[in-house]
């Protein structure tokens, strides 16, 4: 019955997303759900494969014996694989049509879900894809077929005899594996050691999943050889080892990681998955506003460049826009806060030695960029009346403080003062944009400062709104976007318009999407870490039963044969969620810098979203540990 549980829920999971990633309403969009949703589906078939073989694999183990009876009693082995065969068919037919219909039903509430996380504007229409269904009974057929090949190769090769022992494998005492403790302890340390020292972000995403396989491969290695070597160790201390509850703990639990430390690994690495996917993005989908205002400061945001010949229209073409603007807005009823234009010349620069270069890209990573203007432009623009001598300036600078003198292209300026006005530089919070803002006297003073005989820049026509009310924007968008129309069609410039609004709803598409597949895939994890746990307790239960049935023979009283399994059993069922938690609190500052390019809401979001995520997690666990608990009981005591 859990077999045929967890293959009726994956084949479930698989539809479901791969019938949002096809969904036609969604494709007519511009959204990005679609891509997500398709990689998603892949990722959902990738772990389907794995994960019901192992399932099958522990199905057949413990069927060993009836098999093997089977064989006793005169029925050949072709009769077993035909009857196996029928099996596999009953229980394909039976997960796909469950599977598909639960798929169907369930579909159009994950649809609602990720319609309403990703703030996706379209219909809402009830859809059951056949190629959905195509590719679910072709992806599960094949995989349940292929567990059929593989269960009757086992049988075939084996005999009677090996069948009957199938369940009593792994009796002596393991040995203890040094050249895999080292592996793993390497392995661990290196992917610890990367998530620890890399500082860069571009680093951490591209050395993210080297970091995630040396960590898989580091836990594999410790829970299956390295545990073995500290429980050998622990049996050599007689102090500790020969006493009642650590005497029968150590030693069944020498056993007991040979058998299961593969199990313990799987759900270690599964709840990791889930922690990380879950917190990451929960984190990147409440920090939008933050993130929105990170990359623009303004409400609404657009610059008229000129093709090339540096030619921008007249101000009195930009006067009759800009009023056209102020004039749509009004009828409306949307106030604004700020109307700012400036006319702005942008130049790149390099630092060397103390002296700014313009004219050419950074060095590192960061990109510096002059953004230069008129004193007269400066005073017009913010309504000021500041005076500057032929070889002063005015600093605006979003990463450093400036004072005293600038050496730009071999000239020296003297800063007058530091000023702080709102929209002067494009982004005033951007982690990796090194921005400086300079006014200068007059045009022939800027020119002669920035810029070299050979650089040919013309400046950039900036204009930004603010409005009173938050409520306003979605208004604001669709007047403005209409009056807009007006001068895009110009073919002597360009046109670049953005606004928060239209950014946020990206980030919501893109960052919802990502949240909808984390939540997803976060499922369908704890499903399987759940059914492994399960799978665990009841094949150690059949196990354990004549341990403790010899056990109590020989002396032991039922309280202390109690005490020995709770201790036992607590011990392997919380380590994997006590080491997640260790992985988690390793790959926090790597998730962090790679955040630093996503988002600008701090650690302090992504710390509250981990700590929620753990809690959730280690109730579930617990509810799950509590009720797998009592099939273990269950079969010991029998």
């Amino acid at each position: 019955f859990p077999y045929l549980l967890t293959s009726t829920f994956t084949v479930m999971m698989c539809y479901v997303i791969h019938s949002l990633a096809v969904n036609q309403s969604l494709r007519d969009t511009s959204s990005t759900a679609p891509v997500v949703l398709m990689l998603g589906t892949w990722v959902v078939i990738f772990f389907s494969v794995i994960f019901l073989f192992y399932v099958n694999s522990f199905l057949i183990k413990r069927r060993k014996k009836e098999i093997a009876l089977y064989n006793i009693l005169g029925m050949e082995k072709k009769h077993v694989m035909i009857m196996m065969l029928f099996e596999t068919i009953f229980t394909t037919v039976v997960s796909l049509v469950l599977g598909i219909l639960f798929g169907a039903i369930f579909s159009q509430l994950m649809f609602l879900l990720l319609v309403n996380v990703s703030h996706i504007q379209t219909a809402i229409t009830f859809e059951i894809p056949q190629s959905s269904i195509f590719l679910t009974m072709t992806v599960y057929g094949t995989i349940f077929f292929a567990a059929y090949l593989f269960n009757v190769i086992q049988i075939k090769l084996a005999n009677p005899i090996e069948l009957l022992r199938g369940g009593d494998h792994g009796e002596k005492e393991p040995k203890t594996k040094w050249l895999f403790t080292l592996i793993g302890i390497l392995t661990l340390g290196a992917g610890y050691y990367l998530a620890q020292t890399i500082e860069d972000p571009m680093d951490a995403l591209s050395l993210f999943f080297v970091a995630v396989i040396l960590v898989i491969i580091g836990t594999y290695s410790l829970f299956t050889a390295g545990s073995i070597a500290i429980l050998k160790m622990l049996k050599k201390n007689k102090r500790f080892y020969y006493q009642t509850r650590h005497f029968t703990s150590v030693s069944q639990m020498i056993y007991r990681m040979k058998q299961n430390a593969v199990g313990l690994a799987s759900i270690c690495i599964l709840c990791t998955c889930i922690l990380v996917m879950i917190s990451s993005t929960v984190t990147l989908n409440l920090g939008i506003g933050d993130t929105v205002h990170m990359v623009q400061d303004e409400d609404f945001m657009m610059k008229i460049m000129s093709h090339s010949d540096g030619q921008l229209p007249s101000e009195k073409e930009l006067n009759t826009f800009y009023n056209d603007m102020k004039d749509a807005l009004k009828e409306k009823n949307i106030q604004t806060s700020a109307f700012v234009t400036r006319q702005i010349y942008k130049i790149p620069y390099n630092e060397r030695n103390g002296e700014y270069i313009t004219g050419e890209g950074s060095d590192g990573r960061d990109f510096k960029s002059f953004s230069a203007m008129t004193l007269d432009e400066y005073n017009r623009a913010y309504h000021k009346n500041e005076s500057l001598k032929d070889n002063e300036v005015l600093v605006h600078s979003n990463f450093e403080k400036l004072q005293g003198q600038m050496k730009i292209n071999g000239k020296t300026v003297d800063i007058k003062s530091e000023v702080h006005d709102q929209y002067f530089l494009e982004s005033e919070l951007g982690e990796n944009m090194q921005l400086t803002g300079m006014i200068f006297k007059d045009e022939k003073t800027l020119k002669n400062v920035l810029f070299t005989l050979e650089d040919q820049v013309w400046p950039t026509e900036y204009m930004s709104i603010a409005y009173q009310n938050e409520d306003d924007s979605e208004t604001a968008e669709e007047v403005l976007q209409n009056v807009v129309k007006d001068i895009e069609g110009n073919e002597n410039y360009v046109v670049f318009i953005s606004s928060q609004y239209e950014m946020e709803n990206m980030f919501y598409d893109s960052y919802g999407s990502l949240f909808f597949l984390g939540l997803f895939l976060g499922l369908l994890f704890l499903m399987a870490a759940i059914l492994i746990m399960y799978y665990k307790q009841l094949s150690e239960g059949y196990e354990d039963q004549k341990r403790f049935e010899i056990m109590q023979n020989v002396g032991m009283s039922k309280k202390e044969v109690k005490q020995a399994i709770r201790s036992q059993v607590l011990i392997f069922f919380f380590l994997p969620l006590v080491v997640a938690v260790i992985h988690m609190a390793f790959a926090f500052k790597m998730i962090m810098k790679m955040f630093g390019y996503l988002i600008s809401s701090g650690q302090g979001l992504f710390i509250t979203c981990t700590v929620i995520s753990v809690i959730i997690l280690a109730i579930i666990y617990t509810i799950v540990y509590i009720l797998t608990a009592r099939t273990y009981y269950r079969i010991v005591k029998h």
